[in-house]
């Protein structure tokens, strides 16, 4: 919405600056357009406005389609933001997924480490068994061995007793402990009967328990393999969330230095706004002085001139600039104007000057110093003398002081002393009146001519006017009768009475002599 509100900014303060210079336009303008029935001011006001518009308008399109990033911010800029704020959630839900997943798999970690001991735990059990199965068997076959010995001892005792009667309680008693070792012998096969069938049974449990354990390592390494990929699945995806990211926060800060140089542009149009409001105040009061007051100094009018010589130093340019600005205030006087603030009634105004930049345009002011600093280096050790004018930029009231403006010229030598400047051909049998206007017309062309030389005139402060020489009514008419007192075909020669440069008025003397 900013964007938007920041290009329509821009549009309207387009058309209150085209009204402003319409107020102005409207005042000082010397043409009278009517459109569409209008009043010939509401038409200024209606063409200015709509001009300022199309120009806004212009510029924010040509903005839009040249520059790329104005057009991402003008395009995508509320939707990355909202894409921002979007994907930060879902950053932030797979964060906490994958904090779950990790814990999980920790636990399923911790529950198979656990099942790996019991399984080890059950192995060395099993080896414990086997072991003792080992040592019953061992003692299995020693009692195994002791029974053979014994049916061995028996036979030979059963053979002794028949060999010798005496021996008989001997092989009775041999006989019973014989009975009682059988029984004992009996009584231990029982007994690893039963354990070497308690041992099977408990190899089988065990056997079991592997099995149920391994197919339980299986599902384990399974599901490990499962967690690793989704842990490989989410390291990837937090690194392209880190990447978006990353530009989002690049996109941000565009946006940002974009949000800068609009507010900053945003603070030029305002200063603008400010400074054209005040200069229309003062123009419109200027304009409302104009009307009501008598007007001492038209714009155009030379106040004061002097020559800089060649190769002046610049100490030298300034002392010559001051006294321009005191004969030109004194002259300021003479016609009604007073001091202002810096006790001169003539003061150099000052200049603003339009320069664009990549974030807008840029309003320059260039100050009266300022100005004065450029004239000098421009004039100063210049190999050319040079003529500086002190001219009114506008029209001034009287009791205020005059604007002026100061413009080096060219001083070059336009006549030298005795050239000829014009000669004209007049019949002296003719009535006065048309010698003098013959001889109107010789000076209007030498007029004509000095300005095409080079001359700087001077303006007549009533007609505008430019007059290049210093010849009255009542010489001409002099001159006239000069003429038609010879009553024949006279030519006129008008030349150069002394070295006339483009600054000096021009100086000229006129020989009359009969044509032939």
């Amino acid at each position: 919405m900013w964007t938007a509100a920041a290009l329509s900014v821009t549009v309207l303060m387009g058309g209150l600056i085209a009204y402003l210079g319409d107020l102005i336009g409207r005042r000082f303008g010397k043409r009278r357009a009517s459109i569409f029935g209008l009043r010939p001011r509401h038409t200024a006001i209606l063409i200015t406005a709509v001009t300022g518009v199309l120009i806004s308008l212009l510029t924010t399109t040509v903005l839009f389609l040249a520059v790329v990033p104005v057009r991402r911010v003008i395009l995508e800029g509320e939707a990355a933001i909202r894409s921002s704020a979007r994907l930060k959630r879902e950053n932030a839900t797979l964060e906490a997924t994958n904090r779950e997943v990790r814990a999980a798999a920790s636990r399923a970690l911790e529950e198979r480490e656990q099942a790996v001991q019991q399984r080890d735990a059950a192995k060395a059990e099993q080896a414990r068994a086997e072991q003792s199965l080992v040592a019953v068997r061992q003692s299995l076959q020693m009692a195994l061995r002791a029974a053979t010995r014994a049916r061995q001892a028996r036979a030979t005792a059963e053979r002794a007793a028949r060999s010798a009667h005496r021996q008989m309680l001997q092989e009775r008693a041999a006989a019973q402990e014989l009975a009682r070792s059988n029984e004992s012998l009996r009584t231990i096969n029982d007994d690893l009967r039963n354990a070497s069938d308690e041992l099977r049974r408990r190899n089988e449990t065990l056997r079991a328990e592997n099995d149920t354990l391994a197919r339980t390592n299986a599902a384990y390494s399974q599901e490990n393999e499962a967690v690793a990929r989704q842990n490989e699945t989410l390291v990837r995806e937090r690194d392209n969330l880190t990447a978006t990211v990353a530009d989002l926060r690049k996109q941000q800060e565009q946006l940002a230095q974009q949000t800068q140089a609009l507010q900053a542009q945003y603070n030029d149009l305002m200063e603008s706004y400010t400074t054209a409001y005040g200069a229309h105040r003062s123009l419109w009061q200027m304009f409302e002085g104009l009307r009501t007051r008598r007007i001492a100094i038209h714009g155009g009018d030379e106040l004061a001139r002097a020559v800089v010589p060649p190769d002046t130093p610049p100490e030298g340019v300034r002392a010559i600039i001051g006294r321009l600005l005191s004969e030109a205030h004194r002259n300021a006087l003479a016609k009604g104007a007073t001091p202002g603030e810096k006790a001169r009634a003539v003061e150099i105004v000052d200049r603003r000057f339009a320069t664009p930049t990549p974030t807008g345009v840029t309003t320059l002011r260039v100050t009266e110093q300022e100005r004065l600093d450029a004239v000098v280096t421009r004039l100063a050790r210049s190999p050319e003398p040079a003529c500086l004018l002190a001219v009114a930029v506008a029209n001034s009231i009287a009791g205020e002081p005059a604007a002026i403006d100061l413009q080096p010229l060219p001083n070059q030598l336009v006549y030298r002393k005795g050239q000829v400047v014009a000669s004209r051909k007049i019949d002296a049998t003719r009535n006065p009146g048309d010698i003098f206007d013959e001889l109107v017309l010789m000076l209007k062309g030498i007029g004509q001519s000095a300005l095409s030389r080079g001359i700087i005139p001077r303006l007549d402060p009533l007609t505008g006017e430019p007059q290049v020489g210093s010849l009255s009514a009542q010489e001409v008419v002099d001159l006239a009768f000069r003429v038609f007192r010879n009553a024949r075909r006279m030519e006129v020669t008008a030349v150069a009475a002394t070295d006339i440069a483009a600054a000096d008025p021009l100086t000229l003397q006129f020989r009359i002599r009969p044509v032939l």
